[in-house]
């Protein structure tokens, strides 16, 4: 259910982050309904400030966002929003790797988890002061790509095969369902009896008591997941094959309470790769986001924003540098307060820019 590459993919980035290359592809506004509102024009580019390439991003309030990932030189990049600028924070306390995913509870404490150079999990903490590396399950080919938190006391990390939880003195691998191959992206929770986590063709849950696999009727491959209650989550990824159209279309899943459902989502005009979604978001049940790629020409693709009204997905526009961003990461907090970050291919010189644009309840800017 892969596409096949025509760059390559981020190492480490599992399931996502990979470069594309496809023909044009044309832009759908969304309309003035989609949005509770008038749908302005999205912003010119704005100049690169960062150098690198963003995987997540979390946010507990108009004045403080977390974004992670990595840099060109492979170390961990941390970024904070103070309500003014994006600032880049040390990470002197956490060793060379790759961060993937980003949780926060409060502006004093928050996750960051990856894989650490030469392999094994890598799992960092805000404690209001500096970030610095908690020890945590895994080692070798072991990594970690999405985390979520309830609490200060209650956490969880996922990536390949492992579930971590964290119980406010340690992290510890927690017993799941048989994987059959396949590989943990992305965790949600909404207490510490609801959350879940997928990749690829998983659907996991727990119940407070266990993790469960869940069955569900599409194929495809999913990267994230994110809930705004026990009965109101999103899951989102990619199908790609006969389904698609010999490309790939994006693909969301909502889960309703009882059962998890595919959702009509818009498929821009794009060839030959088509499109594809890494990062969903939902505050409630009328305010939802979803973030990916276009491919637009040989070398690149246009980034990919798509919104949850309460009735239907409709694509917003967004803007991004010319070199082929892609959207791998998204947040929100209200109906007017939401981020996203990705980054842009390679240049010749492999080279990477991270890419964070910002929902003001209008329209989608780009942010140096």
């Amino acid at each position: 259910m892969r596409m096949r590459p025509l760059a390559a993919f981020q190492a480490g980035a599992l399931a996502f982050a990979f470069l594309v290359a496809g023909a044009a592809s044309g832009i759908v506004p969304a309309t003035a309904s989609a949005l509770g509102g008038r749908a302005r024009a999205a912003s010119p580019a704005a100049p690169v400030r960062f150098r690198g390439v963003l995987s997540g991003v979390a946010a507990t309030s108009g004045r403080s966002a977390w974004a992670v990932g990595s840099t060109n030189s492979l170390e961990p990049l941390i970024l904070r929003w103070n309500g003014t600028a994006w600032e880049r924070v040390s990470s002197a306390g956490i060793p060379r790797g790759r961060l993937l995913g980003v949780a926060a509870v409060s502006s004093g404490s928050a996750w960051a988890v990856g894989t650490a150079e030469g392999g094994g999990t890598l799992i960092a903490r805000w404690d209001g002061t500096a970030w610095k590396r908690v020890p945590s399950p895994g080692t070798g080919d072991s990594r970690l790509a999405g985390v979520a938190a309830v609490s200060s006391r209650d956490a969880w990390a996922v990536g390949g095969d492992l579930i971590l939880h964290w119980n406010g003195t340690a992290w510890q691998r927690e017993r799941g369902p048989g994987l059959r191959g396949g590989t943990l992206a992305a965790v949600t929770a909404t207490s510490a009896r609801n959350a879940w986590a997928v990749g690829g063709h998983l659907i996991l849950h727990w119940n407070g008591s266990a993790w469960t696999r869940v069955r569900f009727r599409v194929a495809g491959v999913l990267n994230s997941v994110a809930a705004a209650s026990s009965r109101d989550a999103w899951a989102a990824g990619y199908q790609c094959g006969a389904a698609g159209g010999g490309t790939c279309r994006p693909l969301i899943l909502h889960w309703n309470g009882t059962a998890w459902k595919r959702v009509p989502s818009p498929n821009p005009p794009s060839q030959p790769l088509g499109n594809w979604l890494f990062g969903v978001a939902a505050t409630s049940a009328r305010n939802a986001w979803a973030v990916g790629g276009t491919s637009i020409t040989d070398a690149g693709s246009k980034t990919l924003v798509l919104h949850w009204n309460g009735t239907a997905w409709k694509r917003v526009p967004s803007p991004g540098p010319p070199a082929g961003p892609n959207l791998y990461g998204v947040a929100a907090t209200s109906a007017r307060n939401a981020w996203a970050v990705g980054g842009t291919t390679s240049n010749d010189n492999g080279i990477f820019n991270c890419v964070i644009l910002h929902w003001n309840g209008t329209t989608w800017n780009q942010v140096p």
